[in-house]
């Protein structure tokens, strides 16, 4: 058993996290939980299908309101670390962000932040949101499994090693070459995730599967310590599983 600010802990260690994000947050704390709702989006009826189904907390990936919701795309920034990671040029890439961050500060400033952790507090639900750590996860497994190609590998091998995770392999959708070809070299390749949402055109989508990439291994470890997930999808894969299966 674990409570809300373990099982926050227990996502920054995996994801190398000093602190807490602005796109996750807990909502309503809550100890000594057993089984707990894990959704990618979590609404109010996300909340009562996890009281019919007789979980004892929630947990959301992307922000299920409060700060994370109304501040988390301050997130965005992070495509300025990982773009500079990958040579780009600091001023570059911080104006590569600049116009799509103050379009994401507009766009959350009106939302309904308060109407989902409100619920679970009158539900008696502790609510957690876990959105960057989970990513972070994700692009530092798929980080570790591409180390392997050579120099000549193709964009087309590339494409099929992080596809192998049962993660991709389960998903209706597949990974896409959206640009160019996947018979090119793939030259030096960047991973860019964990960044609350995709950089667009100007910082250069398998895109539910590669969230659960990060969630699936978060997941695991907690059942190390006596929580069961219940999962709202089948993307979820229990126990220890590689790249490989």
């Amino acid at each position: 058993m674990l409570d809300t600010q373990q099982i926050m802990k227990t996502a920054l260690k995996l994801a190398q996290f000093n602190s807490i994000p602005a796109d996750s947050e807990i909502h309503v704390k809550g100890r000594k939980l057993r089984r707990v709702l894990v959704s990618i989006d979590v609404g109010v009826s996300e909340l009562l299908l996890a009281r019919n189904l007789n979980c004892d907390g929630v947990i959301a990936h992307h922000p299920a309101g409060g700060k994370a919701q109304l501040e988390g795309y301050k997130v965005f920034l992070r495509h300025i670390d990982q773009m500079k990671a990958a040579g780009v040029p600091s001023e570059v890439a911080r104006q590569a962000v600049k116009k799509k961050y103050r379009v994401l500060d507009i766009q959350h400033h009106p939302e309904n932040y308060d109407q989902v952790p409100n619920a679970a507090k009158k539900l008696g639900l502790p609510l957690v949101t876990i959105h960057s750590p989970c990513d972070e996860i994700g692009r530092r497994v798929i980080v570790q499994a591409i180390r392997g190609l050579d120099e000549d590998a193709t964009v087309r091998q590339l494409v099929s090693r992080i596809g192998a995770f049962p993660e991709f392999r389960r998903a209706e959708t597949r990974i896409e070459v959206r640009l160019g070809s996947p018979n090119r070299k793939a030259g030096k390749v960047a991973i860019s995730h964990a960044c609350y949402t995709n950089g667009g055109y100007d910082v250069a989508k398998a895109y539910i599967a590669s969230d659960w990439l990060g969630i699936n291994r978060l997941l695991r470890e907690l059942e190390k310590n006596g929580i069961e997930p219940v999962t709202t999808t089948d993307l979820y894969t229990p126990g220890r599983m590689s790249v490989r299966q």
